[in-house]
C-alpha cells in the first residue's frame, strides 16, 4: 500500500512545482527557472558530509567525480557508476543528486562519475550527449567498462539510454548494467497520448514537457534514436533495471522499454512503484525511495560482482 509519505509529497508537488513549469504560469524564462531552482537545491539541501568532489575540465563541459566513502584508504572500490542527472535537460539540481550517490556509492562500495553536460535551451540537442559521450570515453581512460554501470534519471535516462545506442554504433565497450529511473525516453510522443492526458503526474503536466521537450530539440528530428532512443535498434544491450511510479506522466516510456527489450531477448527488470511520482527515489523521506535504492544496491552488487 502507498505510504502517507508519498500522498503528501505527491500534494506539494500538485501545488508547488507542477504550476511552475508552464508556460502560462511560468514565472520567467527557463535559465531564469534554473537559477532559482539551483538557489532552492542549495539552500534546502545540505551537502553530503565526507562527500568529496574533484572536476575535470573537457571539450565543452566537466565531468565530476565523487569517490566512494569506504574505509581504508588502500582499498579498491567494488566498481564506478557513471550518473547521469536529470532535469528536463534544462535545469539541474547538484545537491539533491548528490544526497542520493553519496548513499549509493557507500552501499555499493562504488566511485562515482557524474558528466555535468551543458544545458537547454543555450545549449540544444546534440550538445549533452556529446558531452556524455565525451565524459564516458574519459571514464573509459581510468576504468574498465567490466567495473562500469550506467545509470540516469528522467532526461538523464533518455540521454543514458542514447548513449548506450551510440556505444553500440560506434564499437565501444558497453558498462556492465544500467540502471534508469523514470526515463524520458519517447520525445516523439508516439505512445498512447489519451493515457498521456489522462494521467494524474502531481510533477508534469503535458503543457510543461512540451516546453521542456522543444528547448532540448530546437528544431531537430524528434524521430531519431539519438533523441528518442525507445525508438532506436534494442538488440545487445547490458542488463537493464528501470524504476517508475505509476503517478508519471511518462510511465509508458519505462513499460515499452521493458516490453521492447524484452522481445529482443535483452535482460531487463522493471520495479513500478504504486502512486509514486516521477524521480521519486530521490527523496530519501519517503519509504518507497529507500525500498527502490536498496533495490538499485543489489542490482549493482550483484552485476559487479558476476
Amino acid at each position: 500500500m502507498p505510504s502517507w509519505q508519498g500522498a503528501v509529497f505527491n500534494a506539494l508537488l500538485s501545488y508547488l512545482v507542477r504550476p511552475c513549469l508552464g508556460y502560462g504560469k511560468a514565472r520567467g524564462s527557463l535559465p531564469r527557472l534554473r537559477l532559482r531552482l539551483l538557489a532552492l537545491d542549495r539552500r534546502w539541501l545540505a551537502w553530503p558530509a565526507g562527500l568529496e568532489t574533484s572536476r575535470k575540465a573537457l571539450s565543452q563541459s566537466e565531468l565530476l567525480y565523487y569517490p566512494s566513502m569506504r574505509s581504508g584508504e588502500s582499498r579498491e572500490a567494488r566498481g564506478s557508476l557513471f550518473y547521469i542527472r536529470g532535469g528536463g535537460f534544462c535545469f539541474k539540481t547538484p545537491h539533491a543528486h548528490a544526497r542520493m550517490l553519496a548513499e549509493l556509492g557507500l552501499s555499493c562500495d562504488t566511485d562515482i562519475y557524474v558528466p555535468d553536460y551543458r544545458l537547454a535551451p543555450e545549449h540544444p540537442f546534440p550538445a549533452a550527449l556529446d558531452d556524455v559521450l565525451e565524459a564516458y570515453i574519459q571514464v573509459l581512460s581510468l576504468e574498465s567498462a567490466a567495473r562500469l554501470v550506467l545509470m540516469g534519471d528522467s532526461a538523464g535516462g533518455n540521454l543514458a539510454l542514447s548513449l548506450l545506442l551510440e556505444l553500440k554504433r560506434r564499437h565501444l565497450p558497453m558498462p556492465r548494467a544500467c540502471v534508469l529511473i523514470s526515463p524520458a525516453l519517447d520525445l516523439a510522443l508516439t505512445g498512447d497520448i489519451e493515457r498521456m492526458l489522462g494521467a494524474k503526474d502531481p510533477f508534469f503536466s503535458l503543457e510543461s514537457l512540451l516546453r521542456l521537450r522543444g528547448a532540448y530539440l530546437a528544431g531537430a528530428d524528434p524521430m531519431a534514436p539519438a533523441i528518442s532512443p525507445l525508438l532506436g535498434d534494442l538488440c545487445g544491450l547490458p542488463a537493464i533495471l528501470v524504476i517508475a511510479g505509476t503517478r508519471e506522466l511518462l510511465l509508458q516510456d519505462s513499460q515499452r522499454l521493458l516490453d521492447k527489450v524484452g522481445a529482443a531477448g535483452g535482460d531487463i527488470r522493471a520495479l513500478f512503484y504504486p502512486n509514486m511520482p516521477h524521480v521519486f527515489p530521490l527523496v530519501a523521506a519517503l519509504p518507497e525511495a529507500v525500498d527502490a535504492r536498496l533495490k538499485i544496491c543489489e542490482f549493482i552488487r550483484d552485476r559487479l560482482q558476476g
